[in-house]
């Protein structure tokens, strides 16, 4: 009896300590969220990018399981590019095979000429005019390419030495994801902010569009005024795109298109970030895919968006879009 009572202890450790190694090996689940209103020198402030963030953050501890000591938060002055780019490098350091990261931004958006970037890779070609105060219709691009970039606070310092002054553009940004996803971690960025677009207006006067010029972003009047330098160094093969595939990206709003910063919620919030949220929260809503989510939210924005054209995109070329909303990498 003490021999079969030992080895049925004996088992029972061994069970014990095989589910404990599983767990151990499960992915974790990590979050940087910066959120923008409070911008200066020009730059229009907007009202609800703090929330949007604040509320996505709350949204994936409360049903998809993220713990507040794995992510990160910057908000207004704290959400500098030294400050992105060094939290954004520190969990990829940080992450693993099986693991998920969220990046997910909200505020101002803007383009920056690709032939003065480093990676000089686009291949579409974009023209836009926009009305000014007067109603007077102003090239803010001319026809060229671009790329698109994210408006840090501190978008106008020119610390980080780059002709695009401290923007973040999009071939940074797919670099640092490329080095989560080479180790074998998802990565889901949700970008409630505009890159470039047609005229729109919100549907209230109190609403803004979350886009600036490159000439408002560098402090000049129009865009021909602006004296940007060539990179020290350029390539043509461009970036290392995610691998595996696990990159997916989530959008406000398609290229040639506006985002909305709505006024008249409850609180301040992105057209885009508070319909995600909207679908995401009710019965069941945590349980559904990437494209089954966006093929919700994308024609609720574009009713709601009245006569500013603006239809949330998803990007799946490199990821699963049929995985559910914020699973772990199988």
């Amino acid at each position: 009896m003490k021999i079969k009572t030992s080895y049925l202890l004996i088992a029972a450790i061994c069970a014990f300590l095989a589910l404990a190694g599983s767990a151990s090996a499960a992915g974790k689940k990590y979050g940087v969220f910066v959120g923008i209103n409070k911008y200066s020198g020009g730059i229009n402030e907007l009202a609800g990018c703090v929330n949007d963030v604040t509320n996505v953050r709350a949204t994936l501890m409360q049903k998809f399981g993220f713990m507040a000591a794995d992510t990160t938060m910057l908000t207004d002055a704290a959400a500098t590019r030294e400050a992105i780019i060094a939290n954004l490098l520190a969990y990829q350091a940080k992450v693993g095979r099986g693991d998920l990261f969220v990046f997910d931004y909200s505020g101002h958006g803007t383009l920056f000429p690709d032939n003065r970037s480093e990676d000089q890779d686009e291949t579409t070609l974009t023209y836009l005019e926009v009305k000014n105060e007067k109603g007077e219709m102003e090239v803010w691009y001319p026809r060229d390419k671009y790329d698109s970039a994210i408006v840090p606070v501190d978008a106008r310092s020119t610390t980080s030495g780059k002709p695009w002054r401290n923007l973040i553009l999009d071939d940074e940004l797919a670099a640092i994801f490329a080095g989560f996803t080479q180790k074998g971690a998802q990565v889901v960025f949700i970008s409630d902010s505009c890159h470039s677009g047609t005229v729109g207006r919100g549907k209230s006067s109190k609403d803004r569009i979350r886009t600036e010029s490159l000439a408002a972003v560098f402090g000049k009047r129009r865009y021909d005024e602006l004296q940007i330098d060539q990179p020290a160094t350029t390539r043509t093969s461009g970036f290392p795109v995610p691998v595996n595939p696990l990159y997916i990206v989530l959008t406000g709003s398609k290229d040639d298109e506006f985002s909305l910063d709505v006024r008249s919620y409850s609180q301040p919030m992105g057209l885009f970030t508070y319909n995600l949220l909207q679908q995401i929260n009710k019965p069941g809503g945590s349980l559904l895919t990437y494209q089954a989510t966006m093929a919700l939210v994308s024609p609720a924005v574009a009713t709601a968006a009245g006569d500013n054209p603006q239809h949330p995109q998803l990007d799946g070329r490199y990821g699963n879009p049929n995985a559910v909303l914020f699973s772990l990498p199988r």
